[in-house]
């Protein structure tokens, strides 16, 4: 072997191993999941790179908080979500299912969602107050705007489903 491919193997090995996880931690990652059942992993870096929104909000009588990340409709969309005037009919029937790495799970409609219906804001949270989101509510969360209660703020989100409802 040669010294470049031995350098090459060398280099191929460290940045391997700097991209696994400490023992015991998953990689953080949103697995996003089309109604036909199609996924897609997209890696918190790959978040932290797409275009970023901020919203402010309360967690029950605390302080605000502005929390940042990418729109929830976008990443919807990349999950094949209907869009715009595309959200009509049956795709009324649709929602994202949001769940959490410890068994908790919340239903958004589309069309909530949606700038030309309900017109809800939403975004896949990583920061809170300029710092990532803490072990306990992280590494990524759902905040919308407008919540009365931070009920279906869920935390530790892993997956966004997206699920046709009735027939």
């Amino acid at each position: 072997m040669t010294f470049s491919c031995r350098m090459a193997a060398v280099l191929t090995a460290l940045a391997l191993a700097a991209s696994v996880p400490a023992a015991g931690q998953a990689p953080a990652m949103l697995q996003l999941v089309s109604e036909a059942g199609t996924t897609t992993d997209i890696p918190l870096d790959s978040l932290r790179r797409m275009p970023q929104v901020e919203l402010r909000g309360q967690i029950h009588e605390g302080p605000e908080i502005v929390f940042r990340g990418p729109a929830l409709e976008a990443l919807l969309a990349m999950a094949g979500a209907p869009q715009g005037r595309d959200l009509r009919g049956p795709g009324l029937r649709l929602v994202a299912l949001a769940e959490a790495g410890d068994g908790y799970a919340v239903v958004y409609s589309l069309a909530e969602l949606s700038p030309d219906l309900g017109a809800r804001r939403g975004i896949v949270a990583i920061e809170q107050d300029g710092q990532p989101l803490n072990e306990k509510d992280g590494p990524m969360r759902i905040v919308l705007e407008g919540e009365k209660r931070p009920a279906r703020w869920i935390r530790q989100l892993e997956r966004l489903r997206i699920v046709r409802v009735g027939k």
